[in-house]
């Protein structure tokens, strides 16, 4: 229990001294939907060979509220030693509340459907969350059919603003937390905690957005980009890179284009050395 605390008092302790971005732009008075397409490429993997994710967002923001609902579904191509290819849908909610001009609480849903991994299958996951100014604390519940996760993510936020353009960038400590791991072949190699810091770098000038980040430190069974993104196979990631630019193509819509690269490792298999790419266009439509 002491290392944890310590865990955790050094992520506030840092993210106080650094920075945060955040997964998507203010955009007050406004609803946006975006439409998300993405490729996902498996090197050195026994079980995955390569697949697609399609995923389709509704957003409304105004001033005291910010409502989303995310809906994608992943086909992945795997190896003959999987029976079948996976088909997986996620289903995610995520709602803010301003408190007052300066702090909001976050509330987040998401529910999986998985077509093979059957320890995953259903589960459940929770967020709570609160940010004042730009520091933000989440704690999320993953709630499988064996076994749960408990995350706690600390995050805090600084903004340069210049004439022509803005500047943001990100410091993120990740610490999770498996609870009855040992209760299935599932996650039963699994450490029981981890612990991961990230960063994020981003900019925009004259219409165009362009982003960067990195994510070191092990993790598995995570919560990732505020709650739209959970992992929840059994891989240990180690280390992940991002890049991505993003264009006003009009008043009303944005394109963006990201890049990520990912080692991991299969833990119920022990296959180490495992890489992922990942390339992934999304057109967001003002309305």
């Amino acid at each position: 229990m002491k290392k944890i605390n310590t865990l955790l008092i050094s992520t506030i302790l840092c993210t106080t001294l650094s920075a945060k971005e955040e997964e998507s732009h203010s955009h007050i008075g406004d609803n946006n939907i975006k439409i998300n397409y993405e490729t996902l490429d498996f090197s050195n993997s026994k079980k995955k060979e390569d697949g697609k994710r399609y995923g389709v967002e509704l957003d409304h923001e105004d001033e005291n509220q910010h409502i989303q609902f995310y809906y994608e579904n992943t086909k992945t191509n795997t190896t003959n030693i999987v029976p079948k290819d996976l088909d997986v849908n996620k289903y995610t909610f995520r709602y803010e509340y301003k408190i007052t001009p300066e702090d909001k609480i976050i509330l987040l849903y998401a529910h999986i459907e998985d077509n093979i991994m059957k320890e995953t299958d259903g589960g459940d996951i929770y967020g709570l969350g609160y940010n004042i100014n730009d520091f933000y604390i989440t704690q999320y519940f993953s709630d499988y059919s064996n076994f749960d996760v408990y995350q706690t993510d600390v995050k805090y936020n600084i903004k340069y603003k210049f004439e022509t353009f803005g500047f943001k960038t990100t410091f993120i400590g990740k610490y999770i937390h498996l609870k009855d791991k040992d209760s299935n072949n599932f996650s039963r190699k699994a450490k029981t905690e981890y612990f991961t810091a990230g960063i994020k770098l981003h900019t925009h000038y004259n219409g165009y957005h362009l982003g960067a980040g990195a994510y070191f430190g092990d993790r598995m069974f995570a919560v990732m980009k505020d709650g739209f993104q959970v992992q929840h196979h059994a891989m240990e990631f180690k280390e992940s890179y991002m890049v991505g630019v993003g264009h006003s193509l009009g008043k009303n819509m944005t394109a963006h284009l990201r890049y990520s690269h990912h080692k991991a490792k299969e833990v119920p298999i022990s296959n180490d050395d495992v890489k992922v790419e990942n390339i992934s266009l999304d057109f967001i439509y003002k309305f």
